[in-house]
């Protein structure tokens, strides 16, 4: 212990790096499946579907589809490198390759941690930079969601390095920097586009500082790496920039189409997930610098800000900031306890804070970063891609109006499956269309129930309506999902019952 606490005191950053490393690696190991919906299914299975020449989501122009879907197809496309590179070395496994995909993906989070700490040991103490790094490589969040697909924490490393460089250059400005730190920004854009707002704050402050010229030419830089990030438009739509003019179209004419929530939802959002009431110390701390550091409190505030406005919101869309956010609170409010009566009188009192911050962050941190998320999703897919006799299958969701779509990169096939719901699609009219199939390859020889809602009318007016059925596989899902259900049964991570159709 004593070398621990002698290691910690004379090469803190070092110590951090590990021990965020260590995190992380646990998460690459452990931590499967997908948080949310976008980053499996608009990154995995985009890349391999058209790598596997499918285009199953409709990213590449054919007699169907002539519009673009709105997502940068940049993150997206060096996935289809990095399988294509895998698969010409003979690995095929998709377990295997999400293992290497989130190692990447933590080895390339780790810059966080070192920029975190840096950033916060030039603008204040190594006491306060040692309490950020060791947020940047623990808080409960930061390791499972490093190693996920997930656009708004990919786009976090660049952001930081732009801000790094720009901080240097604060007391013998240079161009160089400035170009760098643009061509940085513009690569976070490319990951993902409303990054344009941390951009934007970049410029301003550039602008304020009087470093016109540098403003500028930041600008151009920022321009030129977003266009380069963009280039596969010009081969998949014949247009420059296709992607991305979708992207402002579609949001801003269905900006209150998915969720209309009220100005103060990321204030709850932050307010929770950061625990409070650090979290309330930070907002002040953040609040409080925002003349003295306004190159670390402007970029983010912008686009806090206009998160806040825009209705449409989700919690992951506010992540970017969090880093910053915690930079910035922290370093103010250690200058402002300094300097306050109140707490210099109430060690304890704060100390206790602490100490239940770091308990709560303990408990958050060690159940969620080995967690497998989606797991009966996942492994439903993998289970029937290890059926010799699979040939097809049928997502059974006839008591609601919508269904969860399969992971088809786990069960390593990209046939048009079948659906049922409520109305759209009932089991009559699936059983009908199976009939009039031409191709036998074509034929659904399992039915999965990804919710137990209603499961055992649904198994028997399946029955009735389309065929007999048995049930041959029951998938549990893993101990995060069951939670969150039991929390909030509107989350749909439940149990997964496989039946095979007896008569298909």
């Amino acid at each position: 212990m004593e070398k621990l606490k002698q290691f910690w005191n004379e090469k803190p950053l070092l110590f951090i790096m590990i021990l965020g490393g260590i995190f992380r690696l646990i998460a690459t190991i452990f931590s499967k499946g997908w948080g949310m919906h976008d980053d499996h299914f608009l990154v995995i299975e985009t890349a391999q579907s058209i790598l596997d020449g499918t285009d199953t989501y409709d990213w590449i122009p054919d007699d169907e589809t002539d519009t673009p879907g709105g997502h940068s197809f940049f993150y997206a496309g060096l996935h289809y490198l990095l399988f294509w590179s895998l698969e010409s070395v003979n690995i095929f496994d998709p377990q295997v390759k999400m293992h290497i995909v989130r190692f990447l993906h933590a080895a390339y989070s780790m810059v966080t941690i070192y920029l975190g700490y840096k950033i916060t040991l030039k603008i204040s103490s190594e006491k306060t930079a040692k309490l950020v790094g060791l947020l940047m490589a623990i808080f409960w969040l930061f390791p499972a969601f490093s190693v996920r697909n997930l656009v708004e924490m990919v786009c976090i490393p660049p952001l930081m390095y732009s801000t790094w460089l720009l901080l240097k250059n604060q007391e013998t400005p240079k161009i160089g920097p400035e170009l760098l730190a643009g061509f940085s920004a513009g690569i976070a854009m490319g990951i993902r586009y409303q990054t344009a707002l941390f951009i934007g704050g970049f410029g301003l402050y550039l602008l304020f500082r009087r470093r016109f010229v540098g403003a500028i030419l930041f600008g151009v830089m920022a321009a030129l790496a977003f266009s380069i990030t963009q280039i596969g438009d010009l081969f998949i739509w014949k247009a420059p920039f296709a992607e991305f003019y979708e992207y402002v179209r579609y949001n801003i004419e269905h900006k209150t189409s998915y969720f209309d929530e009220p100005w103060y939802k990321y204030f709850l959002t932050i307010g929770g997930l950061l625990i409070p009431p650090i979290s309330l110390f930070w907002f002040f701390g953040y609040g409080r610098m925002w003349k003295k550091h306004l190159l670390i409190f402007l970029p983010a505030f912008i686009f806090f800000a206009f998160h806040s406005y825009f209705p449409n919101k989700q919690e992951r869309f506010i992540l970017p900031v969090l880093p910053f956010f915690i930079i910035l609170g922290q370093v103010g409010w250690e200058n402002f306890v300094a300097t306050s009566n109140f707490w210099q009188n109430r060690q304890k009192l704060l100390k206790g804070f602490w100490t239940w911050f770091w308990i709560i962050n303990t408990i958050f941190l060690v159940g969620l970063t080995p967690c497998y998320l989606k797991r009966n999703r996942v492994e439903s897919m993998v289970w029937l891609s290890e059926q010799p006799d699979y040939n097809n299958m049928i997502i059974e969701s006839s008591y609601k109006d919508d269904y969860l779509m399969p992971a088809l990169y786990y069960l390593d096939s990209w046939k048009h499956y079948f659906y049922t719901t409520k109305k759209s699609h009932p089991i009559a009219q699936v059983r009908e269309t199976v009939n009039q199939l031409e191709d036998p390859a074509m034929v659904p020889n399992y039915v999965v129930f990804f919710e137990e809602v209603e499961l055992e009318q649904r198994v028997e007016r399946f029955n009735e309506e389309y065929g007999e059925i048995e049930l041959v596989q029951v998938i549990q899902p893993s101990y995060v999902d069951a939670l969150l259900h039991w929390l909030n049964p509107n989350n749909d991570n439940q149990t997964t019952y496989i039946y095979k159709i007896k008569t298909p």
